[in-house]
């Protein structure tokens, strides 16, 4: 379960990336302990805090003082070594391996009401017959009818242990109904969607590096290969990085045998190298990999390889700039830390990584403002690129280091951050509240499109969704076909899934466009 804006609006939140690939990095055994905070008497930080356990005048929540002290040890370190409270593991290891137990649903918090905005296929909620806009009044014994309910609340009383059921009362069309449900494991895909953009051309959109993801990717890129596919656009944007080996799996998949994809190397830990093996599905064909300032991590790991074999043309915004290699530690209470171990290069020694020598909060900060001013911040970037180290590819490009990946072709956002359609996208839920009642109010009209094709050809439809807009939102003003895309996009996802909502919105996403018009290497 989540609690999603919008798919499009999403790279403009930058906890996202932190998230998907802020914490995440490479692949590595994990280790129970780290000496630096073993309990022992020869710690003058562990002694402390056993004299305020002894001795401080009032009762103390040490765990809590310990989280604190280690946390202010991590902010002496670089900007991607965390301290993980249990509750924060949790959520992080979900994330990597792909799948968590509960219901099944994305859901937002809207006042007073949860409403659901996504059933995942085949999962407990989708065999139970809960569907977008159901309104969820109550859990079991426990109300969601309250103010200021967070959606942290939501998902500890929906979610629980696989084959345990609970009791949802949903309010549907205006009438109440009750719907049982055996929780389940839920999988988190790595693939948001996959299909043929024409008759040769297909189309991989993958939001992280996760325990499945290269699983996931190899069954999309077969099936696509089967269908005729001889040219692929590979989206990576606003996908915040994750395992590392699973990045060289999939770059494996393009290179041909023994080309080196990506090394590793730290202060304590020896250089190592990772290779292509095997014969790859793909290593002929026209490849286009789409990258914007939120792709991170293990995404720079797949696109650098690419870029440096001249292998794909890369189109979009400069990404992230995350070159660290973290390795997680657990500790004693349930807690971990990711420690970063070494550095991670590209073929040809470009290290990825942003400088953050000013400090972390100003590389947070530099992050945010990449995010939310791409363009501006790319021009401010072009000389600081110009001092950098210089690496020559066979194809004749010039590539720097130090910069994150700098794409073949630059294609900004659709719309200036300063316009009107810009924050009617991503002010708000306005546009995002009246496209769910909408669907909730013409459930049965939608159910009978059989395509989202079908649904963008669908005139009525349009003409329909504009009248009411009007008539129940007057000072949103009127949709430009520009705008109305997006809406469409979101009516399709919730009858198609995330397929439909891709198929839709790339029909006019700018940097798609312009990948389609370039050629591989």
């Amino acid at each position: 379960m989540s609690n999603k804006k919008w798919d499009w609006a999403l790279p403009l939140l930058f906890s996202g990336v932190l998230i998907a690939g802020m914490w995440l990095g490479h692949r590595l055994t994990l280790k129970s302990g780290l000496g630096l905070f073993q309990k022992n008497k020869g710690s003058a930080l562990q002694e402390t805090l056993d004299l305020m356990r002894l001795h401080y005048v009032d009762t103390l929540k040490i765990d809590s003082i310990e989280q604190l002290s280690i946390e202010q040890l991590m902010d002496h370190l670089d900007p991607h070594s965390v301290y993980l409270a249990p509750q924060a593991l949790q959520a992080a290891n979900e994330e990597l391996s792909g799948n968590f137990e509960g219901i099944g649903v994305e859901f937002t918090v809207r006042k007073d009401s949860v409403v659901i905005t996504h059933v995942i296929p085949n999962g407990p909620s989708s065999k139970a017959g809960l569907e977008p806009g159901d309104r969820i009044i109550k859990a079991g014994d426990s109300s969601l009818l309250q103010k200021d309910l967070s959606a942290d609340r939501v998902k500890e009383l929906i979610r629980g242990p696989k084959r345990s059921k609970i009791t949802l009362a949903l309010v549907r069309d205006g009438k109440k109904i009750e719907k049982t449900i055996l929780r389940g494991e839920i999988p988190l895909p790595a693939v948001d969607a996959s299909y043929l953009i024409d008759d040769t051309t297909g189309y991989i959109k993958l939001n992280r590096f996760s325990e499945n993801s290269y699983e996931e990717f190899m069954a999309a890129l077969e099936e696509l290969l089967q269908k005729g596919m001889l040219q692929l656009v590979l989206d990576l944007r606003g996908n915040g990085g994750g395992f590392m080996n699973e990045a060289v799996d999939m770059a494996d998949e393009f290179l041909d045998a023994d080309k080196l994809i990506v090394y590793t190397k730290g202060a304590h830990y020896p250089k190592k190298e990772y290779r292509s093996k095997r014969p790859g599905l793909f290593e002929k064909g026209k490849l286009m990999v789409l990258v914007d300032e939120n792709s991170a991590s293990a995404s720079e790991v797949l696109t650098g390889a690419l870029q440096d074999w001249c292998r794909a043309t890369v189109v979009g915004m400069p990404t992230f700039g995350k070159g660290l290699v973290q390795e997680q530690f657990e500790l004693s209470n349930r807690s971990a830390i990711r420690l970063t171990v070494a550095r991670y290069y590209s073929p040809l020694g470009r290290s990825i990584q942003r400088s953050y020598q000013e400090g972390n909060e100003a590389y947070h900060e530099a992050a945010v403002n990449r995010s939310l001013h791409p363009l501006q911040v790319e021009d401010q970037d072009t000389n600081k690129i110009r001092e950098q180290k210089r690496f020559f590819t066979s194809c004749g490009d010039t590539l720097y280091g130090g910069v994150g990946i700098n794409p073949h072709v630059i294609v900004g956002p659709r719309f200036n951050p300063d316009s009107r359609e810009w924050l009617l996208l991503t002010s708000g839920s306005l546009l995002e509240d009246f496209t769910l009642e909408f669907y909730t109010r013409h459930r049965n009209e939608i159910k009978a499109l059989d395509s989202p094709e079908a649904m963008l050809k669908k005139k009525t439809l349009l003409d329909q969704f504009s009248r009411e807009w009007k008539s129940s939102v007057p000072q949103g003003g009127a949709l430009s076909a520009e705008i109305m895309i997006y809406p469409m996009a979101r009516l399709a996802r919730y009858r198609f899934g995330n397929n439909g909502y891709y198929q839709i919105v790339n029909q006019q996403d700018p940097v798609v466009e312009k990948a389609l018009n370039k050629s591989s290497r």
